[in-house]
């Protein structure tokens, strides 16, 4: 297979703009083409030309091609303190009776580590059915993938130790069943979850949400999206909502800084100021 240039990238992002309205022009270029030539290689695609041909002309693949670009989540209750954090300080403190439900958002779900760790969590303080809770792909088969259960058997061990870290009250496999060589989960922990299709910009974001799960993912993107992404999600949120990025994500150096607030720097927790 030969290696995608700078040209060849944008002639890709042209084209799918064109035709699917998706702009990954904004993308890191580094992380982009690594995930190009991860689906070329898995898809036995051999050029340029084969993978814009397969991308013009086949409605199927580009479903799936959306979800081969975005990236997983690797592990189930991944860094185990912020966890703890949700159910021991905030989910506490989400005890008005006369508001309702509670709305949390989880924009970028992929294969459904995020959102299964979230149902467990509430699953076993008793709050499951305390919230709404909003799940967006970018592709169908993010979507039939989470509804599914289905889990690499590679990535429980290392999840079963995120949640005996977590001091979860069960043992993470009371959650799943084994199968060949994966996993299923429990999919009735989801089963009042709200799935959403939305683009890459996320047009039509839920409104009103007093928590955003949105975690290792503005890595991926260049400052003019991040700051462009920021600001959807600081309009998705209520007065005094809730954002949580990835550890090593910070808001501070961009305009959208003036906005939030930090909770919990280790954590990289924000509150929306207005």
């Amino acid at each position: 297979m030969a290696e995608l240039g700078i040209v060849d990238i944008r002639e890709i992002i042209r084209l799918i703009k064109s035709l699917h309205n998706y702009d990954f022009s904004s993308y890191a270029l580094t992380s982009f083409k690594q995930r190009l030539e991860r689906v070329m290689k898995l898809y036995a695609l051999g050029s340029l030309e084969s993978l814009l041909r397969k991308l013009q002309d086949d409605a199927v693949f580009f479903d799936v091609f959306l979800y081969e670009m975005t990236v997983p989540s690797t592990e189930m209750f991944r860094d185990p303190s912020l966890w703890r954090w949700l159910r021991e300080e905030f989910f506490p403190q989400q005890t008005d009776k006369n508001a309702g439900k509670f709305k949390i958002w989880l924009p970028l779900c992929v294969s459904g580590g995020e959102l299964y760790s979230l149902a467990i969590l509430l699953h076993e303080i008793g709050m499951a059915d305390k919230v709404q809770i909003t799940a967006s792909c970018i592709s169908n088969k993010s979507i039939d993938l989470i509804r599914s259960g289905t889990y690499d058997a590679k990535k429980i061990e290392i999840s079963e130790e995120n949640y005996k870290r977590f001091n979860g009250l069960r043992e993470l496999s009371s959650y799943y069943k084994p199968e060949k060589d994966y996993m299923v989960r429990n999919n009735s922990l989801i089963e009042y979850v709200e799935f959403k299709k939305l683009n890459i910009n996320f047009d039509n974001a839920p409104q009103n949400v007093k928590l955003i799960l949105f975690r290792n993912t503005l890595i991926y993107y260049n400052p003019a999206l991040q700051e462009k992404i920021l600001q959807v999600l600081h309009g998705s949120l209520s007065v005094s909502g809730h954002l949580i990025l990835g550890i090593r994500e910070k808001i501070p150096g961009l305009s959208t800084s003036r906005d939030f607030e930090f909770v919990n720097e280790a954590e990289s927790i924000y509150r929306k100021k207005y």
